[in-house]
């Protein structure tokens, strides 16, 4: 009889327990449905629903920083600079006044003008003095001297001529004496000194500003 109480004693137990387990799964589950529907469910809804704009605004960032660059000396933007070109009927430099991207820091801005020299004038009267295929190695200042590097083509392609050689190394050194009159310029081909042009202007000097062969109208 004590045994048979025992046992049913133990039964109403496990049922209790199993019943028990049955609830707090079935109160899992509950609270697992409510939370996936009010916290994941609206944030799967709103990604699917809310476009990728992110590649978008770049490259409408891009585009339009593009087309700013472009249109900035339109625009008004950029740096009057002076550059000076053999006359085409006198032995003189003639002068040019021409826009070209700001440039705040001085090696860069030597560099695009001396760049722009190579490209030649714009006005009538104006020839370049830089011989055709001469390219910018490289452009550097120390203890005010400009040091200017350019390839083998400025001296191999230079028609010669004393006044030709003159006119060829002041159109630089007045050019690049622009951004600093006191500054002197050192010449350099492929790295290093060559004695002259053409045999009638030595390289291996500082060149000072020159004045007097800037044209009267200047």
């Amino acid at each position: 009889m004590t045994a048979d109480l025992r046992k049913n004693k133990r039964k109403k137990q496990e049922s209790f327990l199993f019943l028990l387990m049955g609830l707090i799964l079935l109160g899992l589950m509950v609270s697992g449905y409510f939370l996936f529907v009010e916290k994941i469910l609206p944030g799967i809804a709103s990604n699917k629903g809310t476009p990728n704009t992110s590649n978008d605004t770049t490259e409408a960032s891009a585009s339009k920083g593009t087309a700013s660059d472009s249109n900035s000396l339109l625009a008004g933007e950029g740096q009057i600079v002076t550059l000076y070109f053999a006359s085409k009927d006198k032995d003189k430099l003639v002068r040019e006044i021409r826009k070209i991207p700001q440039e705040k820091m001085l090696l860069a801005l030597a560099t695009n003008i001396v760049t722009e020299l190579i490209k030649g004038p714009f006005t009538t009267d104006a020839r370049k003095a830089i011989p055709d295929g001469t390219m910018l190695k490289s452009i550097f200042f120390n203890q005010g001297t400009f040091f200017i590097d350019l390839s083998r083509e400025f001296v191999d392609k230079h028609p010669g001529g004393a006044a030709e050689e003159v006119l060829t190394i002041y159109s630089i050194v007045n050019t690049l004496t622009e951004l600093d009159k006191k500054a002197k310029v050192k010449f350099l081909i492929n790295g290093g000194e060559v004695e002259s042009l053409k045999g009638h202007l030595s390289l291996r000097q500082l060149f000072a500003r020159f004045e007097p062969i800037l044209a009267s109208t200047l």
